[in-house]
């Protein structure tokens, strides 16, 4: 009889499809090809798109897998989540693909995937175990309107559907398993659950499986899947068979039931009412044992299975630490070999977070909480056991470095010294690497000889581990060029020129002995000839001394005496204020830098300090200042006669201007009384004599102007008059 149950949703309802475990270790040649999509694509599948209509009926045609109604996930560290629910969209069982089924957008749209197989002749108990999850939002329509999820089974050779092998839901607010997410409104999901499908009985037909999924009808509102298969074709209950040395015999009932009763094969005695049965030690061959199911409501029939225990002649055994130990920012590997290190080989291995088989450990290589976890081993005869592990996960240690000196060639960095590390976790194991993955170990950390960043691993006895970069500085004693200097007085040993073609940035100190104990004061006015000595340090601390000869050259000596005050046209003589001496040679400047040459030292006619440079056979020189002093002359002035007779008589015939004082002329115009000039002259000797271009001019007034310059100051001067001619 078919049981059914319709699940009342009022919201959003995410169904993750996942598992479909069809792998047998006694006959491994009758599982279908690529029905848990470990080839990476949908071979063997078929794939069919659609809509629901209003009146809840879906409708769906065959069609390619569309990336984003069919969409194959291939499994991944760090594990994608669902944006609803946050758990992996990837089945937590190990195996490498899931599919998602649907999405989350919008309008009445239906998907379907099936697979057709034939059961083989000689398989009586088989079994199909899936896990699922559903996401499915409910926006409180009636029931057909609701977004849904369901899952059936085809027997094609009889042509109807397997009673015990469908189930379905609808979105509602209050099925069983289903949380409402924190993410958008009123949607609803269920993590990854298991779910086996009991087929005994069907050897030889022809089944298909089949998975569909609908948006709600009025197009408003979504649902999605997620389905896996992995490949795992065995009776309805697994652990049957135990190998030679085995102590227990554990055997697994079917997933996704809601109660489990073990008894023996007479039914006189219940051995267990989990979905697993650990017998301690393994019974005799041939002991059968009688398993009755009851499913969840919707999720399956009532039903009675058995299984015969067998005896494997193989040898079997599964070694497991029994603690690990690992830091909270990198997890420890539940997948290592040294996990396992010691079982039997080739054994095939599987993840619990229970005892009881019923959590998957979905990232077994990356474990990042503590806890007792639990890992199965399988071999190809379909023996196993399963063992706990003890999962302690650790704060990484407090490492504390603390860069070393800067060293100079060929002195070497070590980094084993505890001032290295000081400040650090008590109870450290240090070792040194090339890179900050730690897998290029670092020779002779003792003696660094090269400039890099290396890093410092320190690990506690546990495991638990944390690098840490660490910066060693290796210089190269600094180029140090001398280039030895000479000059008059004193030698500068700090002047640039000095350490000219040295390495750039170099700090210098200046000493009298090599040994640099004995600083030299005033480095910069040395007045003594010798060796000295230079040290130069560059900015790692790295030096190099070498001498420096200063040659101090003696200054000439002369004594300057001031010239005698004249009064001005008079000239000063510079030249006399020195007394010729031998081997000295003097110049006359303007400035005190000897740079504007003073043209005729020996006839300075202008007031001011000058200077006279004396300069040695050794081409030192010295610049003494002398002050010349030239008084000034009167101020000029300028007279002429205010009446003058041009008749020839030898008395006052002639008009002319006079100077006193030092003027230069540069006109005389004797103008009538219309304005008009009469007469013009440029030189103080050029005479009016009352004609004008070679006529004799009337009597009367004329005015006289005077243009000319004061030559000792150097200013501008003018002087007018009136004259009378007279005849």
């Amino acid at each position: 009889m078919k049981q059914s149950y319709t699940f009342r949703w009022k919201n959003l309802l995410l169904i993750v499809f996942l598992f479909f475990s069809m792998k047998s270790f006694c006959q491994p040649l009758s599982c279908p090809e690529n029905i848990g999509f470990e080839l990476g694509s949908f071979t063997n599948w078929d794939a069919f798109a659609g809509r629901i209509n209003a009146s809840g009926v879906v409708t769906v045609t065959p069609t390619q897998p569309l990336s984003t109604r069919h969409t194959l996930l291939q499994n991944t560290y760090p594990q994608l989540k669902d944006p609803y629910g946050d758990f992996p969209v990837n089945c937590p069982n190990g195996s490498g693909y899931s599919i998602q089924l649907g999405n989350s957008a919008t309008g009445s749209e239906a998907e379907q995937l099936s697979y057709t197989f034939k059961i083989p002749d000689n398989q009586d108990n088989y079994s199909i175990i899936y896990n699922y999850a559903v996401v499915l939002q409910n926006p409180n329509h009636q029931d057909y309107q609701q977004p849904k999820f369901n899952s059936k089974v085809f027997d094609v050779t009889s042509g109807q559907y397997v009673q015990c092998g469908s189930f379905e839901f609808v979105a509602s607010a209050n099925l069983p398993g289903f949380q409402l997410s924190k993410v958008g409104t009123n949607i609803y999901y269920k993590p990854w659950s298991p779910i086996t499908i009991n087929l005994y009985g069907y050897a030889g037909k022809t089944i298909r499986i089949e998975f569909t999924n609908n948006d709600c009808t009025l197009g408003g509102h979504f649902g999605y899947a997620y389905l896996d298969v992995n490949e795992n074709c065995s009776s309805p209950i697994s652990g049957n068979t135990y190998c030679n040395g085995a102590n227990s015999l554990t055997l697994t009932a079917p997933f996704g039931f809601q109660e489990y009763r073990w008894y023996t094969a007479d039914f006189s005695r219940v051995l267990g009412t989990e979905n697993i049965l650990k017998i301690t030690p393994p019974p005799p061959p041939n002991t059968s044992y009688v398993l009755e199911i009851v499913p969840f409501p919707g999720l399956g029939c009532l039903d009675t299975l058995s299984t015969t225990v067998q005896l494997s002649p193989e040898g079997f055994n599964l070694n497991v630490i029994e603690s690990i130990v690992g830091c909270v920012s990198t997890g420890v590997d539940l997948t290592a070999k040294m996990v396992t290190d010691g079982s039997t080989p080739n054994l095939t291995y599987s993840y619990f977070l229970d005892a009881n088989q019923r959590e998957y450990l979905a990232t077994p290589k990356v474990v990042t909480s503590s806890g007792t976890y639990y890992i199965k081993a399988v071999n190809a005869t379909g023996c196993n056991d399963m063992k706990p592990v003890k999962v302690i996960i650790t704060d990484p240690p407090n490492i504390v470095v603390k860069n070393p000196q800067p060293a100079c060639t060929p002195n070497t960095v070590d980094l084993t010294s505890p001032l290295v590390t000081a400040g650090s976790a008590a109870g450290l194991n240090y070792s040194y690497w090339k890179d900050a993955a730690a897998t290029s170990i670092l020779p002779n950390p003792d003696a660094v000889t090269s400039n890099g960043t290396y890093y410092i691993k320190g690990t506690f006895a546990g495991g638990c581990s944390k690098t840490v970069p660490v910066t060693v500085t290796i210089g190269t004693v600094p180029r140090l060029v001398i280039n030895n200097p000479t000059a008059c007085g004193k030698v500068d040993l700090k002047a640039t020129g000095v350490t000219r073609g040295s390495d750039i940035g170099l700090t210098y100190s200046y000493w009298i002995d090599s040994a640099t104990s004995v600083s030299l004061p005033e480095a910069n006015a040395v007045t003594s000839n010798g060796n000295y000595y230079i040290k130069a340090t560059s900015s790692l601390g790295c030096s190099a001394v070498k001498p420096v000869e200063a040659t101090v050259n003696s200054v000439p000596v002369f004594t300057v005496t001031s010239p005698i005050v004249v009064t001005y046209p008079a000239t000063a003589d510079l030249t006399s204020s020195v007394s010729p001496r031998a081997g000295l040679n003097y110049s006359f400047w303007k400035d005190q830098q000897a740079t504007v040459l003073l043209p005729r030292p020996n006839a300075i006619d202008i007031n001011g300090t000058f200077y006279i440079k004396a300069t040695n056979e050794n081409g030192c020189s010295i610049n003494q200042s002398v002050t010349v002093v030239i008084d000034a002359p009167p101020d000029p002035k300028i007279t002429a006669p205010t009446a003058f007779s041009p008749n020839k008589d030898g008395i006052n015939d002639l008009f002319k201007i006079s100077i006193a004082g030092e003027a230069r002329v540069k006109a005389i115009r004797i103008y009538n009384r219309w304005g008009q000039v009469v007469f013009e002259a440029n030189t103080i000797n050029d005479y009016w004599d009352g004609s004008a271009k070679g006529k004799e001019l009337p009597v009367g007034t004329y005015y006289w102007v005077f243009e000319g310059t004061d030559r000792y100051k150097e200013k501008k001067m003018t002087s007018s008059g009136s004259v009378t001619l007279i005849r």
